[in-house]
């Protein structure tokens, strides 16, 4: 059996719920056999795993307050462009948009320098796949595929 942990905040935050409802919805549209848990990043299995990646579990707020830059919060629009994951999972989308994550993506790219494993981050059978933002849905559907 597979094992997909997606490490987020607690409760989700928009960006950590829509990864854990899509990974959901697709494991059982294709039918895989795969045990899939989100944890908060302060959970000890959370920090646990991330010490094997040599980092620490964080979120954009921890990464704003190591580099010493607030983030504005002005930036946390809606989006009116048409995502791809508008059709399938719009009841989920109204607090989120690749707006929101690029507004992030400085702390995003700062994260790894500063050891911090910055939310959401997705680890497929022990490999980190990704972290700090949602990633596009065909590389969510390329990594599900591999597990076939």
């Amino acid at each position: 059996m597979h094992k997909i942990i997606i490490i987020g905040t607690q409760p989700p935050c928009p960006r950590c719920s829509l990864l854990t409802i899509v990974f959901k919805d697709k494991i059982k549209k294709i039918g895989l056999d795969v045990e899939l848990m989100h944890l908060g990043f302060k959970d000890q299995e959370a920090i646990d795993i991330a010490a094997t990646f040599g980092l620490q579990p964080g979120t954009s707020g921890t990464v704003a307050q190591l580099i010493n830059k607030p983030m504005d919060p002005t930036k946390r629009i809606e989006s009116d462009d048409e995502s791809e994951f508008n059709d399938e999972y719009s009841n989920y989308l109204s607090n989120w948009s690749y707006e929101l994550d690029e507004s992030l993506r400085e702390y995003e790219l700062k994260a790894k320098e500063f050891g911090i494993l910055m939310t959401p981050s997705i680890i497929i059978d022990g490999h980190l796949k990704h972290a700090g933002s949602v990633p596009r849905m065909s590389q969510i559907d390329k990594w599900l595929s591999e597990l076939k």
